[in-house]
This record gives C-alpha cells, structure tokens and sequence, in this order.
C-alpha cells in the first residue's frame, strides 16, 4: 500500500506529503503573483541568487542533494527529470530525496512547516476520489479541480523554459487529509487548514510539479520564505545532458 505524504515531509503511516503541512488557503495574497511567476525562469540561477554559496565539480557548481540539512549553496538531483538545478540559503532541510520527488522544507515539525516540491506526477486524485492516470498537465489540472477534498482559491497561466504550464492554488477546507496527486514515494496530499500553491508542466516524458506548502494561517510568510528558491530554478525541458554532467 502507497505509503501517504504530508505536507511536509515524506510521511509514514499518518503522513500527507506535500510539505508537512501543505495544504490549504485562502485568496491569494499578492505575494503569490511573484512566487508564481517565479517558475518562469529561463537562466541558470547566478551564485549567490538566494545569498548562497555554490559549490561543486559540475558546470552549474550544483551538489548533489542528498537527505538531511543543507548549507546554502546549489543542487541538482541527479537522477531527477527534466534535469533541474535550485539554490538555497541556510536553514533548509531535504524532506524526502528520490528520483522521482524531492523537496527541501523549513520549520519542521511545526504547524507552519513550509516545503518546496518537485515531483513528476504519476497520477492526479480527481472526481470522487479517484486516482487518474497523468496524462499531460491540463488533465492533471483539470482533476485537481474536480478534486472533492480541495478547494481552487486561483488559478493562473505560467511557462517554464517556454513551455506554457499552469498554476493552481488549492487548500483543504475539510477535516480529513485529501489526497493530491501519486508521486513516487507514495500518495502526496494535504491536511486541514493548509494551503498547496501547484505548478504544472509538460516536461520531456511526463509532468512536471513544483508545489510550495504552508499552512493557511502563515501563509504569506510561506510564499515569502520559498520565493528566492523558485526564482532560483533552471530546468532543461529538452533532449540532452543534465546540468551536472
């Protein structure tokens, strides 16, 4: 059985994945316009983009991300695709590290925990509660909005390295943790009284998620926290080596 993830981190038996406490919200504050248009990014992140220091052998001078926390710098995860490479300050820590969804938090272990996520997408909890195949982003967006345990609060267009993709922001308005999206460590979702901010893409072979998660009462605070990492993000959409080859 699919192990289920929260909000903020990768969960065991009681878990909901998204950044430990993903999940819901409100209207989006104003913030959210910059923090969404921050996975446009086109150029490789500079050193020092969010006050850190890369380091490394590759071109990029991204490190490996490997599990627990992390020095300001740059990373890539390796086997991750579409290849893409992020920068961060001090005071992250990898929530989760696999191939196929990784994401680096802040506050752990507290209600207001704040994780960014990457994942490519698996599957999409739709109508009725039903895990969908992932199709291409506009099936995956267009179940999330039929999703019962969520509730759409915006919805914007975005691109990514000139691919057009989406943003949708949702939040859990109910009791019970509710199922986003099948990823590759499990079931990722969210809890009550916490916000999901979702980016989709069509990347090379499948769809491509960046997902900030907070709770709704700290909510722009989270999307202050996790901007500089967004807008620190290169992915390569197309054929070729990774960054870090």
């Amino acid at each position: 059985m699919p192990r289920r993830l929260t909000a903020t981190v990768l969960v065991a038996p009681t878990l909901a994945v998204v950044l430990a406490a993903c999940g819901s919200m409100a209207p989006s504050p104003p913030a959210s316009a910059s923090v969404a248009s921050a996975a446009t990014q086109t150029t490789p992140p500079t050193a020092g983009s969010s006050g850190a220091s890369p380091a490394g052998s590759s071109a990029t001078g991204a490190q490996e991300l490997r599990s627990g926390p992390l020095r300001a710098g740059t990373y890539i995860r390796t086997g991750f695709r579409p290849a893409l490479v992020f920068t961060v300050g001090d005071g992250w820590t990898v929530g989760t590290a696999t191939d196929g969804f990784f994401d680096v938090q802040r506050d752990q272990g507290t209600p207001d925990v704040i994780a960014v996520q990457f994942a490519r997408v698996d599957g999409v909890v739709g109508e009725g509660g039903a895990t969908l195949p992932a199709v291409n982003a506009a099936a995956v967006l267009a179940a999330i909005r039929k999703n019962p345990g969520l509730t759409v609060v915006d919805e914007r267009g975005s691109k990514l390295g000139g691919i057009d993709g989406s943003i949708v922001v949702v939040e859990n308005r109910g009791k019970a943790h509710a199922g986003v999206m099948k990823v590759a460590p499990g079931v990722l979702g969210i809890d009550a009284g916490r916000k999901l901010w979702i980016g989709l893409f069509d990347a090379g072979d499948g769809v491509l998620a960046i997902m900030v998660g907070g709770s709704i009462a700290q909510w722009d605070q989270a999307l202050k926290t996790a901007e500089p990492v967004l807008e620190s993000v290169f992915v390569r959409v197309g054929p070729g080596p990774s960054p870090s080859s």
